[in-house]
C-alpha cells in the first residue's frame, strides 16, 4: 500500500514515524512548502521523496492520500485532484489515527516498563533464593558441627561420672581404713606399728583421690570449652537464620511491588 503524505509539520512527522513500521505500507512522498520542516527532514533521513507540490503525487502509484495541514484550500484542491482515483483521509481522520497510535505507544512503553520490572524482580529473587540456599546449607552445616560436639560433651561427661564413681569408692575404703585406723590406734603399744599401716594406706588413697581430682577438673574444663564452642555454633546459626529471614522478606517486598 503506497500512501502520500501532504503536510511536512509535526502530524506530518507523527504519520510517517508511524507508517514506518507498519507491514507492506510505503511512504511514497512527503510534500510541504517548507523544506525545513520536521517531517521534511524525517523523511530526507529515510530515504522518501519530497516535493514542494501537490501535483508530484502520482495517483497510479498511490493508493491513499493523507492530508495532515488542516487548511480547508488545500484538502478542496487535493479532492478535485485525486479524489476519484486515491482514498484521501483529511487532517481530522490523520489526527485520529495519530492519537491512537499515541494511546498504543504509551501503553506498549506501560508495557515494556513492566516486563523490566518483572526482569529485575526475577534477578532480585533469584539472588535472594541463592542467599537463601546458601544460609540453608550453612546451617545445615552448622547443625552437624553442634551434633558432633554435642557427643564430645557426652564422652566428657561419661567420663566424668565414671571418675565421680570410682573416687566415691575410694572415699567409701577410706573411711573404712579410717575407722581401722582408729581401732589399731586403741591398740597402741607394741602393736603400734600397725597403725603406721594403715595410716599410710589412707595416705596412698588421698593421693589418688587428689590425682583424680585433677583429671575431674581437667575434664570439666574440657567440657566447659566445648560448652562454649556449642554456644558459638548457636550464635552462628542465629546469625544465618536472621539473613535467611531478611532474604525472605525482600523476596515478599519484591513480589509486593509486582503486585501494584
Amino acid at each position: 500500500m503506497n500512501i502520500a503524505v501532504v503536510g511536512g509539520g509535526i502530524g506530518g512527522s507523527k504519520i510517517i514515524s508511524l507508517l514506518k513500521n507498519v507491514e507492506n505500507v510505503n511512504v511514497k512522498i512527503v510534500i510541504d512548502k517548507n523544506f525545513d520542516a520536521i517531517g521534511i527532514k524525517l523523511a530526507k533521513s529515510m530515504n522518501i521523496n519530497i516535493s514542494q507540490s501537490i501535483d508530484d503525487i502520482d495517483p497510479d502509484q498511490t493508493d491513499i492520500i493523507i492530508e495532515v495541514t488542516g487548511n480547508e484550500n488545500v484538502s478542496k484542491i487535493i479532492y478535485e485532484k485525486y479524489g476519484q482515483k486515491c482514498k484521501i483521509i483529511d487532517a481530522e481522520g490523520a489526527l485520529l489515527i495519530t492519537e491512537i497510535a499515541s494511546h498504543d505507544e504509551m501503553i506498549f512503553n506501560k508495557l515494556n516498563k513492566k516486563i523490566e520490572d518483572i526482569n529485575n524482580a526475577a534477578s532480585i529473587i533469584q539472588l535472594n533464593i541463592k542467599n537463601i540456599t546458601n544460609s540453608v546449607e550453612k546451617i545445615d552445616g552448622v547443625s552437624d558441627r553442634l551434633i558432633n560436639l554435642a557427643n564430645i560433651s557426652k564422652q566428657y561427661i561419661k567420663q566424668s561420672d565414671e571418675i565421680i564413681e570410682y573416687v566415691n569408692n575410694i572415699a567409701m575404703q577410706t573411711k573404712v581404713l579410717g575407722i581401722n585406723a582408729t581401732i589399731e590406734a586403741a591398740r597402741a603399744g607394741e602393736h603400734g606399728r600397725t597403725f603406721g599401716v594403715v595410716a599410710k594406706e589412707i595416705q596412698d588413697l588421698a593421693g589418688n583421690s587428689e590425682s583424680y581430682a585433677k583429671n575431674i577438673n581437667n575434664i570439666l574444663t574440657k567440657l566447659a570449652e566445648e560448652i562454649d564452642k556449642l554456644n558459638n555454633e548457636v550464635s552462628t546459626l542465629e546469625k544465618l537464620s536472621q539473613k535467611q529471614i531478611e532474604a525472605t522478606e525482600v523476596v515478599n517486598s519484591t513480589m509486593n511491588n509486582l503486585m501494584v
